[in-house]
């Protein structure tokens, strides 16, 4: 229950900060104008009083005046000046003795309490000092530590998270004392990086000197790859030399929808055993990506000069590592650049990676070769056995395809479809992600398990056999066929459906052996006798 309470503080302080932003901020009641007016009544009952309140300001954190903004108002009354609840942000706050408040939260800075707070005193990034003031409620340090000195009244829970609670003789704590320190954690770094760092919003700060060696050791990590692995590298550069805008929609795309396809894969369970290798996938793409910007920068401000140092890659990784770290520094700029760049980074790792894949298919046809064109063409897959010496014997059964293994005979009347190329493993799994996707979504909608799964098999077994391919194969342009050139009926299409089932619960097994089958056939396609192609982009997959 305390610790319910706890949590419940350090949330309300976390949302300050959200809320309010820079500066200081206090809670004002529809009723303290009345109250803060002046009253003949109060000056006379208590003019020594009156008389501090008028010279009094909370600006011990500062040397700075204190504008109307950063002074919390107060209310008269006999004994001392009462203030509302203090939200302060960015530096230090001094309660003096004699001063009553609600409750004080400092987001990056810290608390000293003289005089008496009602409820609650919150630090995140800073320490609490309660020194013969009393404090109402909870006491919490978020990267900070929490000190009663002697005569302190704390009279709910002393919690220091990543410090120590310290208590003198003499002083009291109602609640418990919590104090969550890490061995080998130093409060102070944290402090100082989340000072420096998180509150001006910029990666790299020169006051926090520990970013800098763990920037300095990602650069040698970069310098590193960019030397072992130039090939990857190098493709980076030249799509977004080629396409810089498709890159960055490219990159912004990816991290939207990873969430999404993480989700998704972990709600399905089998989907787990997947989501380490995408993980793994985007973190590797991601770093050969931002060598490849850093490296693309080098290479545009290199150009201005005619010197041939700058046409080195490893100089020109120097070069725009030298003014992306300037720009780090900047607060705002530094954190939209890390921003951008890395988004830019992944989109480029993302589009190389789907040009490396294309390179590796072979050229797709404007239109689909004939039989009698196959010799010409090498010849490859015609079995000399089934024609003499002048061509095919009229009316005999032609065998296809080009670069395959498969010999069955397709009947005269088969579809010239098959003569297309076989689509790739990387193809259909994409095409076979953008589904996962919808069916993903249908699925939440119907409740997740069990009905999820008769929806995933109403999707692909109606749209294989209404259309002969899914969402995904239309994006991607890939289409299932059958081997003996029949249409794809629901049948065989629901045989299809379940058999890749089963390939999902075996490990995926029957998915990966598309990627060493020659005939470029998972289970299911052996199964079902069914083949996915991969069509021009000029003909169409669907007519509706």
């Amino acid at each position: 229950m305390k610790m319910t309470k706890n949590i419940r503080i350090v949330s309300l302080a976390a949302a300050c900060l959200l809320l309010f932003g820079p500066g200081a901020v206090t809670a004002q009641q529809p009723k303290d104008d009345a109250l803060n007016a002046d009253s003949p009544a109060v000056a006379q009952a208590s003019p020594v009083a009156a008389e501090q309140i008028e010279g009094e300001v909370t600006n011990s954190v500062s040397n700075t005046p204190a504008s109307d903004e950063a002074i919390p108002r107060r209310r008269r009354h006999r004994g001392g000046s009462h203030q509302n609840a203090i939200v302060v942000f960015g530096r230090d706050v001094e309660l003096k003795a004699g001063e009553t408040a609600d409750a004080v939260v400092v987001i990056g800075g810290s608390i000293k309490i003289r005089g008496k707070v009602t409820d609650a005193v919150v630090a995140i990034a800073g320490d609490v000092d309660v020194e013969g003031g009393e404090v109402g409620d909870a006491t919490v340090a978020v990267l900070g530590n929490v000190r009663a000195g002697q005569g302190s009244q704390i009279h709910g829970d002393a919690v220091a998270v990543g410090g120590i609670v310290q208590a003198a003789e003499g002083a009291t704590i109602d609640g418990e004392r919590v104090g969550l320190g890490v061995t080998g954690l130093h409060p102070e770094w944290l402090r100082k990086w989340f000072v420096q760092c998180v509150l001006k919003m910029r990666p790299l700060a020169p006051q926090v000197g520990w970013v800098w060696a763990v920037a300095g050791v990602f650069f040698l990590l970069y310098v590193l790859i960019a030397a072992l692995f130039p090939r990857p590298v190098q493709a980076c550069v030249e799509e977004l030399t080629r396409r810089p805008a498709t890159t960055f929609l490219m990159g912004l795309l990816t991290k939207l929808l990873a969430p999404v396809v993480f989700l998704i894969l972990t709600v399905t369970g089998i989907g787990l055993l997947v989501v380490p290798f995408v993980v793994a996938a985007l973190f590797l793409g991601a770093v050969v990506g931002k060598i490849a910007i850093l490296e693309w920068l080098g290479f545009r401000i290199g150009g201005q000069f005619n010197g041939k140092a700058f046409h080195n890659p490893i100089m020109a990784l120097v070069t725009g590592a030298v003014i992306v770290t300037v720009l780090y520094v900047v607060p705002v700029l530094g954190l939209l650049t890390f921003g951008i760049i890395s988004v830019w980074g992944l989109g480029g790792a993302v589009m190389a990676a789907f040009s490396g894949f294309r390179k590796e298919q072979p050229p797709k046809p404007t239109t689909p070769p004939s039989a009698t064109e196959m010799p010409a063409a090498g010849g490859a897959g015609i079995n000399p056995d089934a024609r003499g010496e002048g061509g095919p014997m009229p009316g005999a059964p032609t065998e296809a395809v080009a670069t395959s293994t498969i010999t069955a005979s397709l009947p005269a009347g088969g579809s010239d479809v098959l003569l297309y190329p076989k689509a790739s493993f990387w193809e259909r799994m994409a095409a076979a992600l953008l589904d996962v996707v919808l069916v993903g979504i249908l699925g939440g909608i119907v409740g997740g398990p069990p009905l999820a799964f008769l929806v995933a098999l109403a999707y692909f077994a109606g749209f294989w056999s209404w259309k002969g391919t899914t969402v995904g194969g239309i994006i991607v342009g890939l289409k299932v066929v059958r081997l003996d050139g029949q249409p794809l009926t629901f049948t065989v299409a629901l045989v299809r459906g379940l058999a890749a089932a089963f390939s999902i619960i075996v490990l995926f097994l029957g998915f990966l052996w598309i990627a060493w089958d020659k005939d470029k056939q998972g289970w299911h396609d052996r199964i079902a006798g069914t083949i996915v192609l991969r069509l021009p982009r000029g003909m169409p997959l669907v007519c509706f």
